[in-house]
């Protein structure tokens, strides 16, 4: 069990397995308001999470929590990834999302991705291409 300032806030990561493991072909996660490293378990995709899209007057902006990515992906008929994309976007001024041409979004995924995960880590392209396990 993971705990954050006290509270338990579960295992992402036994999460994201058990439900693949149970029939899931992808994993959207969320919650920590910053990019997370992505993932394949079993050739599915576990993205754990993508930051902030948008937060209008109600979010910081300062650092990684400006730094966000939009997910594109598509599934053959069997759930199996057939490919994916990455767009990187920054979230600025108001907290409205903008590419961001610095694609620091991707750089970031792709380095939390090594770091946590080694292995079984997802590389994305420069230009954003999500490589097939």
């Amino acid at each position: 069990m993971k705990t954050y300032l006290g509270e338990e806030r579960g295992d992402p990561m036994a999460f994201s397995h058990a439900v693949i493991s149970a029939g899931a072909d992808l994993v959207l996660g969320s919650g920590p308001h910053v990019l997370r490293a992505m993932q394949w378990y079993h050739g599915r995709l576990i993205a754990y999470s993508l930051g902030n899209f948008a937060g209008y007057y109600t979010l910081g902006l300062g650092g990684v929590t400006a730094d966000s990515a939009i997910l594109h992906v598509r599934l053959r008929a069997d759930g199996a990834f057939a490919a994916g994309t990455v767009t990187p976007i920054r979230l600025v001024g108001a907290g409205t999302p903008q590419r961001d041409p610095a694609a620091t979004g991707i750089q970031l995924t792709n380095s939390l991705s090594r770091s946590d995960l080694g292995a079984s880590g997802v590389r994305i392209t420069a230009t954003g291409k999500i490589e097939p396990p």
